[in-house]
């Protein structure tokens, strides 16, 4: 089924008054409980919340659904219970924008206690108040394009709380949450590396990005740079550090004005900051942090195209735990003490990951070092980008990309024997009607839960979700889901067909058409091969979902025309090209079109043996050292090099498979613990899909 509804007993869902429509507003919900250890706490909201209890942390929600329905949370809070009278405050964002990992939907709260048959402490009594996060920047610049904003805070401003009237909000519609919930493991930094000089400069540029720069004019929303308060990633660029000493490795650390501390996690982590400090002196904390450093020990923290910047401006004489609101992917942070003093006693992240204790499957214990590395790093990639939904990564975006999660879907099942992240995921696309006015009526969004406010989307995306549907229903047997959206899947083959020529192909296809990140995106018009490649695996697949014969049978004439029309030479060739009216091959071929006529079953390993020969002979890991076909243009990791290692499996060359796994992933995995969206570190060093890598170790039989 689609979503499985659930109601509150007693609870409305509520806001405050006056910050209906505001923009990245934070709101904190107030009331008090008495203790009991069978105390269950029932909340959804939206955008997001943050749990705290007497002042602890103790949960983050809600999983993300599709537009008008709102997953609720079940948490048993007894263990938080631990005074006579406890104080519950729920910090709950609201951003009222577009962006790639929340609907912009209203904010609003709904929350209830049950203990036994015994509820209490309802919204929409008078128990709760609610009151404005003053000391909390609004006017902030967007994290990134993807996300929505930038945390800044200014503790020295008035500690007076600015109470607000509630409101009751209209009724909403609540569905289960579904998916499993994360453990908020508490993890600490792993090693300080040094401590340093922070020089303030005039820098020659600043940081510009369309998160910038093209807020406020209709592209996307936000403060444009005329309204902010604070742009902090510009702030932080007003000083450089010099590092002058390396044998600092304990905590306690006093900074002083003008000094910083670089310290590291383990791997890469994700979630939300957690500090313990006592500022003796009123001052202006950074932190600045990454994935990585550069190889000349840079850390970068726009690399991403990101904001990698908290700030927090403290008053001295003050003990001060301080949580991020937001969850961040790093490695690498530094704290930078611009001025005043502090004495830093603890630092490191609340996780917010898939739980371990749900991972069935492991590592065999005579693994050697290497493949052990990997194995770590792949689980952690899974781990940091299944929460609610699969998200392409967990830092610049947070979004539920399609195409991505067909690769992650496979290892939820490999490592926990069920598809219950998948299942809200899909289901998740398929509970609005119209997505977006912004994309075609039959179009499924590129990713999504998101709201986009230029006209883009990915065609080749929806036919990603359609092969992932197949799979879906043979891992479950759920065919009650599959048939429920079968219009769905119609409505998207009448899209599709006003592309198709006189040779049944698709041309010209609209938006953004994406292959992978290689050459072969630069080959996308007029007549992609690869995207019609795909086309003939939708159409097949949905043929033989329904039992759809005509499908089929359109689909085989498809087939027919792709290696017709596309061989150049042993080769596939990527593009044709219309000149003076007719369609000529560009003569262009990529490693990455090759993958996907076998991957599609385009081609097969009989009747093209001289090109699969070639491909495993000849391409893979060491091509770039060989050289051998300079002509044909490399894959990247995503998604060529993945679908290599995925047919190197369908045909049993485990050999080669292994050598490719060591060779792609091993310089990954020892430099930041987790699998990357490249074959380099020029984008996210942690991406969702990657995890796929524990499918060809299970076949490897190194799992257990």
């Amino acid at each position: 089924m689609i979503k499985r509804d659930t109601a509150f007993i007693k609870a409305v869902p509520i806001w405050a008054k006056e910050k209906t429509d505001e923009i990245n507003c934070s709101l904190y919900f107030e009331t008090s409980i008495e203790s009991n250890d069978k105390t269950i706490l029932r909340i959804a909201g939206n955008n997001d919340y943050q749990v705290f209890i007497n002042g602890i942390f103790c949960f983050y929600g809600p999983a993300r659904a599709g537009r008008g329905y709102y997953r609720v949370d079940e948490i048993a809070i007894g263990e938080y219970l631990t005074k006579k009278e406890n104080q519950i405050e729920i910090l709950v964002s609201a951003y009222n924008i577009d962006n790639f990992c929340f609907l912009n939907e209203k904010g609003f709260v709904c929350v209830e206690f049950v203990c036994g048959e015994k509820v209490f402490g309802e919204t929409g009594s008078d128990s709760w108040s609610v009151r404005e996060y003053t000391q909390k920047i609004r006017k902030t610049q967007r994290y990134s394009f993807q996300r929505p904003f930038a945390e800044v805070y200014d503790y020295r401003k008035s500690n007076e709380k600015r109470y607000l009237s509630v409101q009751k909000c209209e009724d909403k519609k609540f569905i289960v949450r579904e998916v499993p919930y994360p453990a908020f493991d508490r993890e600490y930094i792993n090693e300080i590396i040094h401590t340093g000089v922070a020089n303030r400069i005039e820098p020659e540029e600043y940081f510009h990005d369309r998160a910038i720069d093209k807020v406020g004019n209709g592209y996307i929303g936000g403060f444009a740079v005329n309204e902010l308060d604070i742009c902090s990633v510009w702030e932080a660029q007003k000083f450089s550090l010099s590092p002058s000493d390396t044998k600092i490795n304990l905590l306690p650390q006093k900074l002083f004005s003008g000094s910083y501390m670089r310290s590291a996690m383990l791997g890469e982590r994700t979630g939300f900051i957690e500090l313990d400090l006592v500022c003796k002196k009123d001052a202006d904390i950074y932190l600045t942090f990454d994935e990585i450093l550069s190889y000349d020990g840079k850390l970068d923290f726009t690399r991403l195209g990101c904001s990698n910047v908290v700030v927090y401006k403290l008053c001295g004489g003050q003990n001060y735990h301080l949580v991020t609101s937001q969850p961040y992917s790093l490695k690498y942070i530094d704290v930078i003490c611009l001025d005043g003093e502090i004495e830093l006693n603890r630092i490191g992240m609340i996780r917010l990951d898939f739980d371990k204790k749900n991972i069935n499957k492991k590592l065999k214990d005579d693994t050697d070092a290497d493949m052990r590395s990997i194995y770590d790093a792949a689980v952690e990639t899974f781990r940091q980008n299944t929460v609610d939904i699969y998200m392409d990564c967990p830092s610049r975006e947070r979004a539920g990309w399609l195409c991505d999660s067909f690769f992650t879907s496979r290892v939820e099942y490999l490592l926990t024997g069920k598809s219950a992240v998948e299942h809200a995921f899909l289901a998740n696309f398929a509970m609005e009607d119209d997505y977006y006015k912004n994309i075609p009526d039959g179009m499924l969004p590129m990713c999504y839960p998101s709201e986009h406010a230029e006209e883009v989307f990915i065609p080749n995306w929806s036919m990603w979700y359609v092969l992932e549907l197949n799979e879906y229903l043979t891992r479950t047997g759920d065919m009650e889901f599959v048939n429920e959206i079968k219009d769905k899947m119609y409505r998207l083959i009448e899209y599709f067909k006003r592309f198709e020529n006189s040779d049944g192909l698709l041309e010209k296809l609209q938006s953004w058409v994406f292959i992978e990140w290689s050459r072969s995106n630069d080959l996308i018009q007029d007549i992609n091969y690869p995207s019609n490649m795909l086309y003939y695996a939708f159409l097949n697949t949905i043929g033989k979902l329904y039992e759809d014969k005509s499908l089929i049978k359109k689909a085989e004439a498809l087939k027919s025309t792709i290696r017709e029309k596309s061989r150049c030479g042993v080769f596939f060739c990527d593009n044709s090209v219309y000149q003076n009216g007719v369609a000529i091959l560009s003569g262009e071929c990529t490693e990455s079109c090759q993958y996907y006529a076998f991957f599609t079953g385009v081609a097969d390993i009989d009747t093209d043996s001289e090109l699969w020969n070639i491909l495993v002979n000849d391409f893979g890991s060491k091509r770039k050292q060989t050289d051998k076909y300079p002509e044909i243009a490399f894959s990247n990791a995503f998604i060529g090099n993945y679908l290599r290692c995925e047919l190197l499996m369908r045909n049993g060359l485990k050999e080669q498979l292994e050598k490719d796994i060591r060779g792609y992933f091993l310089g990954m995995a020892k430099r930041t613990g987790t699998l990357w969206e490249h074959d380099s570190v020029m984008a996210s060093c942690n991406h969702g899909f990657a995890s796929h890598v524990l499918m060809w170790l299970d076949y490897l039989n190194y799992l257990q």
